[in-house]
Order: C-alpha cells, then sequence, then structure tokens
C-alpha cells in the first residue's frame, strides 16, 4: 500500500514539473531562446530601431560572437529596417514589422515580414511564399550585401519578406 502512495506521488510530481516547463516554455518564450530561434513584432518606422538593435545585440551575445560579427548583425538589420521603413512611406496605411532571427551553424538567419496592420502574419507568410516574385535589388539592399553573405526579397501586395543571413565568429 505504502509504494503505490510513493509511486502515485512521483508520477503527480512529474506530471506537474512537466506542466511547468511547458508554461514556461509557452508564456515566457524560453523555448525560443533555447532552440537559437527569436521573434519581436513591432511597428514599421524608424523609431523601433533601438528595439530591434537591443534585439540583434541579445541574440549575438547568446551566440557567443566577437564585436565585430555582432555589429555587422546590428548593421544588416537596421539597414533593413530602414529600408523597410523608407518603401513604407510611399504605401496608404500602417504596417508591422515581424523580426525572426535564428541560428544556422555559425550564421544567423533573419527574416523581416512587413505586413499590413491587423493582417495575420502566418498566413502573409505562407502568401509569400507560395507568390512573391523576387524584387529586383535597388541600392539600399546592394549596400546590405556588405554586411550580409546572402539576402533575399520577396514581396507580394503590400507584403515584403527579406530574408538575410549574416557570418559570424566567435
Amino acid at each position: 500500500m505504502e509504494s503505490t502512495y510513493l509511486i502515485s506521488i512521483a508520477v503527480a510530481t512529474a506530471a506537474v514539473l512537466a506542466l511547468l516547463f511547458v508554461l514556461v516554455r509557452v508564456f515566457f518564450g524560453w523555448g525560443d531562446w533555447l532552440s537559437g530561434r527569436r521573434n519581436i513584432d513591432m511597428s514599421l518606422d524608424a523609431g523601433v530601431r533601438h528595439l530591434l538593435d537591443g534585439f540583434l545585440t541579445e541574440f549575438a551575445r547568446r551566440m557567443g560572437w566577437n564585436r565585430e560579427s555582432a555589429e555587422r548583425l546590428r548593421a544588416a538589420g537596421e539597414e533593413v529596417l530602414m529600408t523597410l521603413a523608407g518603401r513604407d512611406s510611399e504605401i496608404q496605411g500602417l504596417r508591422r514589422l515581424r523580426v525572426s532571427v535564428r541560428r544556422e551553424k555559425d550564421a544567423a538567419v533573419m527574416e523581416f515580414l512587413a505586413a499590413p496592420q491587423g493582417t495575420n502574419l502566418e498566413e502573409q507568410i505562407k502568401l509569400l511564399e507560395r507568390h512573391a516574385a523576387p524584387v529586383e535589388e535597388d541600392l539600399s539592399l546592394r549596400l546590405l550585401k556588405h554586411y550580409a553573405s546572402s539576402v533575399r526579397h520577396r514581396h507580394y501586395h503590400l507584403n515584403d519578406l527579406l530574408t538575410v543571413r549574416v557570418e559570424g565568429s566567435r
């Protein structure tokens, strides 16, 4: 009788710990940092530069990159933000920006999705993957290649998706 009581306490404790682990990962986003992927959502304007800079600085720190690699990552992020914010002035209405960054070996891959305010960003990503055509390079995207090892820009209706890969070292 006493052994079944101890087993049930052990099972209940394990279940509570598993539940806490899942809740912490979902609600606090720690799972994103542990897996090497992180997102940030913000309005698309030049005034959010400090938010993006802090976000990318923290990502580079967690990757253990040296100062030059972190500066290159931050500069590439700022260049994309300024390019999209400049294009945003030509578009009617506000747009949101989601920046997703993940680790791929010794590189960081950033995805910048600019979409109209109030749209479902996941749906917009799927639309862009299916229908978007690559955009011809303009001057600021060519400048971005100075910091990044690859740049890919896709556009569909009012949505822009830029994928930027920045190599880093420790």
